[in-house]
């Protein structure tokens, strides 16, 4: 083998880990929303049309100054209840005010 072909080798392996490690990095900071819609006869008549935005996640991350672009989100789907779930605060970043900012903007 030789030396042009190890070059090559090792520019093709850091190319995959730098796209690799960019999706990674993308994926715990991109602000993804879904829909789901939920029907059933157990369902009571009240529930018909009535709209739950889940939070999930969120580990200290804004999406935008003061989670302006998380907050925007969450006027457009015009919920009726939203719910905060999953890691909010994260261990290694413990900056709270962040989280605790944007809960009390969404209420």
């Amino acid at each position: 083998m030789n030396a042009f072909s190890v070059l090559l080798k090792i520019l093709a392996a850091a190319a995959v880990g730098a796209a690799v490690a960019g999706w990674i990095l993308w994926g715990n900071s991109a602000l993804m929303t879904s829909g789901i819609t939920v029907t059933g006869s157990r369902l009571p008549e009240g529930f018909s049309g009535f709209r739950i935005a889940q939070v999930s996640d969120l580990h200290n991350t804004e999406f935008g100054e003061g989670n302006r672009k998380l907050l925007a989100a969450l006027e457009q789907a015009e919920p009726d209840i939203i719910v905060l779930t999953g890691d909010i605060i994260d261990a290694r970043n413990t900056k709270p005010e962040i989280s605790l900012a944007f809960a009390a903007e969404a209420m």
